[in-house]
């Protein structure tokens, strides 16, 4: 019962918001008469908040997923919404004034998001990494746009597959979650090492038939790639590019 309590905790973030629901279900249950409007903004939000905080519960879902993900049960309740209607139905009568107070309090709920260290510029209209679309561009124009199977520093990874998904990858996001971190991936660990040992990585990304390896040009000599039989095909934005002559071709592959 201690992690739900705590994942609730950590899902109210300030918590403002959620007391600001609670009143919205206080205010739905007392004033609000048309059934489907309570039976969709009260009473499924209730069974599905019952539910959450049932241990049994819990315990079910774990063995489906991992309990590190149960706080997306929660999502479940239409908060927003919940809110929006009960302001509207409470300031029915002077709408424009109180629609105003009901914004304002859900602004003073959050916090200022670009505030966070983690919220950058944006430096293309896709918000990604420019890196990471001028190393994807690159190997979609040396496949000719065929599907391929690249290796990716960890660094890389999420923002190529929400990019281009004619690029293959023999790990994913999931290697930087926490709930994977005893999960053992050879790529993943080759580029993970303090030092990079280029026999080690190769090694990991022939045995997933890798086409190309990008890896950040400062982690690596020339020598040690070329004696693999790898082929430098550029440095882009300070990653070294390679080809493996001995990968099969996936082209055929895409239907």
């Amino acid at each position: 019962m201690t992690e739900i309590w705590i994942t609730i905790l950590q899902y109210a973030g300030t918590g403002f918001l959620l007391i600001l629901y609670f009143v919205s279900l206080v205010l739905m249950f007392l004033r609000e008469d048309d059934r489907g409007n309570r039976a969709i903004f009260l009473y499924l939000p209730l069974i599905f908040l019952a539910l959450f905080i049932f241990p049994p519960f819990r315990s079910l879902y774990g063995r489906f997923d991992s309990t590190a993900t149960y706080y997306r049960f929660l999502w479940l309740l239409p908060m927003s919404a919940t809110i929006a209607y009960t302001a509207v139905k409470q300031f029915s009568t002077w709408l424009k004034p109180g629609i105003l107070i009901a914004g304002l309090l859900v602004v003073m709920c959050g916090k200022y998001t670009y505030e966070n260290e983690n919220i950058l510029p944006a430096e293309n209209r896709l918000h990604l990494p420019q890196m990471a679309i001028d190393v994807t561009d690159f190997i979609m124009n040396e496949s000719g746009g065929d599907y391929t199977i690249v290796s990716m520093p960890p660094g890389l990874v999420q923002f190529v597959r929400q990019y281009e998904s004619k690029l293959w990858l023999p790990y994913g996001r999931e290697m930087l979650l926490p709930d994977f971190r005893n999960y053992h991936h050879a790529v993943y660990e080759a580029y993970i090492e303090e030092e990079l040992d280029p026999d080690a990585l190769i090694g990991a990304t022939r045995q997933y038939n890798c086409n190309y390896v990008v890896v950040e040009a400062v982690r690596v000599e020339e020598e040690d790639m070329e004696r693999l039989g790898m082929e430098l095909l550029a440095n882009v934005d300070g990653y070294n590019i390679y080809y493996d002559p001995q990968s099969p071709d996936w082209s055929s592959m895409g239907g």
